[in-house]
């Protein structure tokens, strides 16, 4: 079998790194380049596989320097438990470990994406920020295990309450966040209210003890006029503080 047709042929899934694969080892014939490499999927049925392939010129004892090679070594060798690893390191530095959520970093990086559709495309987009009321008198009266419960709880209520294409992060300590695709300031502030509502209504105990459990919310558009995401933060964030201002419990909605 001819190692290029095979290449220049394929179809279905991974053919554009069979083609690219293809000029690799062109190039390497030609003289153009004495070394190619890439790393590509080959998925089997039944597993995800990984591999590197490489390409040098094989020279013959009476070729030149400035021949061209019509020889080459072809290897591949099975990256896959190392592109896993990779993978499941870049999963956990994106998620915060309490709660299973995407943490503050993975969500500056979704959400500067989606404000960037937003001004190239003009999509609708909005930013809910929760805060947990009197969090730090959870702690100090029931203890932190207690309060590791009730930020579980509303990681749970959230994922239960948001749409599918919403995405729900924790940013740190008590405050959460909720970017919602194709979605205006009135349905932002919709899903808060159901969102505050469950809330408002859970039953977490500390022994024998009920935990009353509260939130705020502070809701924000991103606009065409936002430079970063940034700039939506801080309007929600001025909201949020609204709510707790105006008593708690409450959804606000920025300027």
């Amino acid at each position: 079998m001819n190692y290029l047709e095979v290449c220049s042929n394929a179809a279905g899934p991974a053919s554009e790194e069979a083609s690219e694969f293809a000029q690799g080892i062109q190039s390497v014939l030609t003289g153009k380049k004495q070394l190619f490499q890439m790393e590509y999927p080959c998925h089997s049925p039944s597993e995800l596989r990984w591999f590197q392939g490489r390409v040098t010129p094989l020279r013959l004892p009476s070729s030149g320097p400035q021949t061209k090679n019509m020889s080459a070594v072809i290897s591949h060798m099975n990256i896959t438990d190392r592109i896993l690893v990779e993978q499941e390191l870049a999963k956990l530095a994106a998620t915060d470990p309490l709660t299973g959520l995407p943490n503050r970093r993975f969500f500056e990086e979704v959400a500067n994406a989606e404000l960037h559709q937003v001004q190239r495309f003009g999509k609708r987009a909005s930013l809910m920020m929760i805060d947990i009321d009197r969090f730090k008198s959870i702690n100090d009266t029931h203890g932190h295990a207690a309060g590791d419960k009730v930020l579980r709880s509303i990681a749970a209520l959230g994922k239960n309450v948001f749409r599918g294409n919403d995405l729900f992060f924790r940013l740190g300590g008590e405050e959460f966040v909720c970017l919602m695709r194709l979605t205006d300031e009135q349905g932002a502030i919709s899903a808060a209210e159901k969102l505050r509502l469950a809330i408002e209504r859970l039953h977490i105990n500390s022994g024998a003890t009920p935990i009353p459990v509260t939130a705020s919310f502070g809701v924000a558009c991103l606009t065409a006029d936002d430079h970063t995401i940034d700039s939506v933060l801080a309007r929600a964030d001025k909201a949020l503080y609204r709510a707790k201002a105006e008593g708690r419990n409450c959804i606000r909605s920025g300027q």
